[in-house]
């Protein structure tokens, strides 16, 4: 609302659909009324924008409950605005030809409103089965170092904001500042059993040309797999690794 009075450019009919999309951001299905009060419009408002949508192809009705879930053109919208993702596209040949040589897990998260997205998954025999990283998931940026990698490398500035804004105790929060200064120090973020229990992660940051952040690469396995001193060897592996892939994205500024 405000949003539209401060500045002309803006359309609130355009704004109130996105709106109602962004809805199921968390959500599977809802009712007509649910998303009338959560966009604090009337119900005949709220009608005419779900039934647009749902025309388009944007929302979909269950036909038994009346309820809207997102529809197939914004499933696709997504699918393939992630798949062209600048990122997947330069670097999957690479993390493949990795997975080969080593046959461990790889991910390959963005950040994505406040959250981290999953845009690629190479999972292997030994921990497919337990993996919490699957391609098209949405995770939250302070739990594993897939995910954490993204929070630990962006502006401080930003980076605090995200902190505040996730409900952690003021002793969580602590304890991530320090996990993420950590990481911030020697380039990579590592955790043992943070999201799925038994499994590592080795979390590093991919920057685009302009030297920003673009993408979290982290590669993993069964901690019990793990070698006698053949973790820093992984590490300096995966360090390699990700230089290549970012002089392919045009970094000119951050080595690892």
């Amino acid at each position: 609302m405000e949003r539209s009075q401060k500045n002309v450019s803006y359309l609130q009919t355009a704004g109130r659909a996105i709106q109602v999309l962004m809805l199921f951001q968390n959500e599977n299905y809802l009712p007509l009324s649910e998303i009338a009060a959560r966009l604090e419009v009337t119900p005949p408002i709220a009608y005419r924008l779900v039934y647009t949508l749902a025309t388009e192809g944007f929302l979909y009705q269950e036909p038994v409950t009346k309820q809207y879930g997102l529809g197939d053109k914004a499933i696709l919208l997504g699918f393939c605005t992630a798949h062209r993702h600048e990122v997947k596209r330069v670097t999957s040949d690479l993390l493949w030809d990795f997975y080969e040589k080593t046959q461990c897990s790889i991910a390959l998260t963005i950040p994505c409103v406040g959250q981290s997205l999953c845009i690629l998954s190479i999972l292997s025999p030994a921990t497919g089965k337990r993996t919490s990283m699957f391609e098209g998931g949405l995770y939250p940026l302070y739990h594993g170092a897939s995910n954490r990698v993204l929070l630990a490398f962006m502006p401080k500035a930003q980076q605090e904001r995200l902190i505040h804004s996730f409900g952690l105790s003021q002793e969580e929060e602590n304890q991530l500042r320090t996990d993420l200064n950590l990481a911030a120090e020697r380039g990579f973020d590592l955790t043992m059993g943070a999201m799925t229990g038994g499994l590592y992660s080795i979390g590093f940051p991919i920057y685009n040309s302009s030297n920003q952040l673009s993408a979290g690469l982290s590669f993993g396995g069964l901690i019990e797999d793990i070698p006698e001193d053949g973790l820093m060897q992984q590490i300096e592996e995966a360090r390699l690794l990700v230089n290549k892939a970012n002089r392919r994205m045009g970094v000119t500024r951050y080595q690892y």
